[in-house]
């Protein structure tokens, strides 16, 4: 059994778990309201007024398909806590962001850790380390990076695959990164490469990093894919590319209430979107031919 693999098998576990007890809170609530939220939500599902995007561009021949939406449906689509059907958007997120701060918490009780450890001199420039047993350069490294639309989200509620990972001999890395509208995604790229850097010259005997994000955190995760390494004078031990949910195209997100912190324009939105990676509903694993 590949060590890709096995973490994959055990990252997806982890995520159903979490996956699983939110379904199972929201089905709760819903049963003691005595009401359902299909209902509730039934409006917010129609579409707005028929009245498309007023793109500049080359012909509309083979065009995307959000080009052909309203503002209001686009806004929609980039907003996914809206789709919850059972739950409230805010109880969604407060159910989500409840759960990783106890599986946070938790981890960090029980496993070895090294926390807050600076990566950079800023502030936000920190990650959390956690070990199988003990600290050892010798180990397989997951590097995990939170999601949030690059403007929400922490460390320091991510950290609910530990337990999973851990059990396996692999140690977890979350990082932390400036969020908008403090950081700018050129800014967040940066600290993610200066991140990993930090982590290769620390445990130099790895057995391998496998970066892994989600949502915007898998885009930056994509982004490492064209940074010039040679100017940092290493290459990262690169495994495998965990990327669950990631947005890669953000042309349409300029469009939406998602840019008013992050400042995108169309120019920068095209260059950061770079590389434009096929997205699934759960992952791709992009595997070096090393392992």
């Amino acid at each position: 059994m590949s060590l890709a693999y096995l973490i994959t098998r055990h990252l997806y576990w982890a995520i159903w778990k979490r996956w699983t007890r939110l379904i199972s809170s929201v089905l709760q609530r819903q049963r003691q309201s005595g009401r359902s939220a299909l209902d509730e939500n039934a409006g917010a599902r129609e579409s707005g007024p028929d009245v498309r995007m007023d793109v500049p561009g080359e012909g509309r021949t083979g065009e995307a398909a959000w080009r052909k939406m309203c503002k209001e449906e686009l806004e929609r689509q980039y907003t996914p806590s809206r789709w919850a059907v059972r739950l409230g958007a805010e109880d969604v997120l407060r159910t989500y962001t409840k759960m990783g701060n106890e599986a946070t918490e938790r981890a960090r009780t029980t496993r070895m850790s090294l926390l807050n450890v600076p990566y950079g001199d800023g502030g936000g420039e920190k990650l959390d380390i956690y070990f199988p047993k003990a600290e050892s350069e010798a180990l397989p490294f997951l590097l995990f990076l939170h999601g949030g639309y690059w403007q929400s989200g922490s460390k320091d509620t991510s950290a609910f695959m530990v337990d999973q990972l851990t059990a396996q001999g692999v140690a977890v890395v979350i990082m932390a990164y400036d969020i908008a509208p403090k950081g700018t995604l050129d800014q967040m790229v940066d600290q993610v490469t200066r991140g990993i850097v930090f982590v290769q010259r620390r445990y130099l005997s790895n057995k391998g990093i496998y970066l892994c994000g989600h949502s915007a955190g898998a885009h930056l995760a994509a982004m490492m894919l064209l940074v010039n390494w040679t100017k940092h004078g290493l290459m990262p031990n690169f495994k495998g590319f965990f990327l669950v949910s990631g947005i890669y195209d953000l042309e349409p997100i300029t469009h939406t209430s998602v840019n008013i912190p992050l400042l995108l324009t169309l120019c920068s939105a095209k260059e950061g979107g770079k590389p434009r990676l096929k997205n699934s509903m759960m992952w791709i694993t992009l595997r070096s031919s090393g392992n």
